[in-house]
C-alpha cells in the first residue's frame, strides 16, 4: 500500500479513536442483562459517600427498624448509588456470606435490608439490589 498524507491521516486517526474507547472500562458503570438485573456489584467510584451512605442507614435502622432489620442492617459496608425524592436506583454490598459471623439465613437477611432501605430512603420510587460480600447479587430490583 502506498503510503499518502491521507493514508497516514486515516490510520493515524483510526489509532487516536482506538485507543481512546480503551479508557472506557465496562466495570466502570453498572451493567444490567437483558431484563435489567445488575448481578455483580457496582465499581465504586466514592468510597468514602458510599460508606457514608451506608453509616447513616445504619443508624437510622438502629432507630426505627425492626429487631431483624437492626441485625440485617449491621452487615451493610456500602451504599452505591443515587437517588432523590422522585426515583433513584441503590446497590447495597454487604459483609454476608464472609463477615465475621456467619448470618443463619443469608436471603432473609437480605430481605431485612431491602425492607429497611425502603422504609429509609426519601425517594417516591427506584430499584434496591443486595450484594453479598463477593459481590453477587442476592436481592436486585427491589422496588421502594
Amino acid at each position: 500500500m502506498k503510503r499518502t498524507l491521507h493514508t497516514t491521516a486515516v490510520l493515524t486517526l483510526g489509532a487516536a479513536l482506538i485507543a481512546g474507547t480503551a479508557a472506557c472500562r465496562a466495570e466502570d458503570t453498572a451493567k444490567p442483562d437483558q431484563v435489567g438485573v445488575v448481578e455483580q456489584l457496582p465499581t465504586d467510584t466514592d468510597k468514602t459517600q458510599s460508606k457514608k451512605k451506608a453509616q447513616e442507614f445504619r443508624s437510622w435502622v438502629e432507630k426505627h427498624g425492626s429487631a431483624q432489620q437492626k441485625d440485617a442492617a449491621g452487615r451493610v459496608s456500602r451504599i452505591i448509588g443515587e437517588w432523590n425524592e422522585q426515583t433513584g436506583d441503590a446497590y447495597i454490598s454487604t459483609d454476608i456470606n464472609g463477615g465475621k459471623t456467619q448470618v443463619e439465613n443469608p436471603q432473609s437477611a437480605a430481605t431485612a435490608i431491602v425492607e429497611a432501605f425502603a422504609d429509609w430512603k426519601d425517594s417516591d420510587e427506584g430499584y434496591a439490589s443486595v450484594y453479598d460480600v463477593f459481590g453477587n447479587a442476592m436481592i436486585t430490583n427491589y422496588r421502594f
